[in-house]
């Protein structure tokens, strides 16, 4: 009888876990910067900055520290950047997490199968973009959708 209860207990750990694990990076860990939201939605927010329409959805800009409250306004976001200052791209890959899968000059892709989205490039999976350039790093998932 005892058994039953800790069975629904490690279920419910395991759920838990597998859900956590399909969770895209939460790129204001990176420091303060300017966020960047991709979306198909159309939302008003006092937390958006700036709102730019891509075709296809919007981007919503925000700083980084109001980042999670505006991700929470919504129900589908298709990808997220940050502008980020004095970090390397391998420093960026090892804080969130991510494996570096390959480079090409100032840009670098990783992967990492927390994401729930990915694209597909030399067959390599990707989800993850940082480019570091004029003294700047963005960093973005599944890549950088915006201009950097």
């Amino acid at each position: 009888m005892a058994k039953f209860p800790l069975y629904i207990a490690l279920c419910a750990a395991l759920i838990y876990y597998s859900l956590a694990m399909q969770q895209n990076p939460r790129l204001e860990v990176l420091g303060e910067g300017i966020y960047a939201i991709y979306s198909r939605e159309d939302i008003r927010s006092s937390y958006v900055t700036r709102r730019v329409s891509s075709g296809i959805g919007y981007i919503y800009y925000t700083d980084s520290k109001n980042a999670t409250m505006l991700r929470e306004r919504f129900n589908s976001i298709d990808g997220e950047s940050i502008e980020v200052h004095g970090q390397s791209a391998k420093q960026i890959f090892r804080m969130l997490g991510y494996k570096e899968v390959s480079y090409c000059g100032d840009i670098y892709y990783g992967y990492s199968t927390r994401g729930r989205s990915f694209i597909k490039a030399d067959s390599k999976r990707i989800n993850l973009q940082v480019v570091e350039r004029d003294g700047r790093t963005v960093v973005g998932w599944p890549v950088i959708l915006g201009s950097y």
